[in-house]
């Protein structure tokens, strides 16, 4: 009996102290421009940098100025990077980029950051005292933690529990005379 729940005993443990890996979708790490920054001149493309290479899948990057949408051609994906060539018309100013691509993972991931260019592609000038807007990103609907997994290995330790507790009691039962 006392093996019995040795064993049960050591299974529990292993099973509730191994961490359950995390799906953590893909995140942004980096953009050029840099997010919230100042640019001298409008770059002719911005990049999106993200932790993991997106799926090519559903990839959308919108970038819009003063005049509106000036992103030029669909984006193209790199490894990590995604790129999104920029309309040669693109005047200065405050620009709003907003992006949505495809964790590895199958999840959207969404977001977008602003930034200023001084001088646009098109050769004009931003006013005096033209700020970055702040832009609000969207939460991820989505659970970096899946309950399921977490739910699936308290069920399947609680089973494991009850049949070594029957086996216990079973062979308790049979050791008596």
């Amino acid at each position: 009996m006392a093996r019995v729940l040795s064993v049960l005993a050591v299974l529990a443990v292993v099973l509730l102290g191994t961490p359950l890996t995390a799906s953590a979708h893909d995140v942004l790490e980096s953009t050029s421009p840099a997010a919230g920054s100042t640019v001298q001149r409008m770059p002719q493309s911005v990049t999106l940098t993200f932790t993991e290479a997106p799926l090519s899948i559903g990839t959308q990057v919108v970038v819009t100025g003063p005049s509106g949408a000036m992103q030029q051609g669909a984006p193209t994906i790199d490894g990590r990077v995604v790129t999104q060539a920029i309309a040669p018309s693109a005047p200065a100013g405050s620009y709003t980029v907003t992006y949505r691509v495809t964790s590895d993972d199958g999840h959207p991931v969404t977001g977008s950051f602003a930034f200023v260019a001084t001088t646009g592609l098109d050769g004009s000038t931003a006013k005096p005292g033209t700020a970055v807007q702040q832009v609000a990103n969207p939460a991820d609907d989505s659970s970096s933690f899946p309950l399921a997994a977490v739910l699936l290995t308290i069920v399947g330790t609680l089973v494991l529990l009850g049949i070594g507790g029957f086996v216990a009691l079973r062979s308790q039962s049979s050791d008596r005379p």
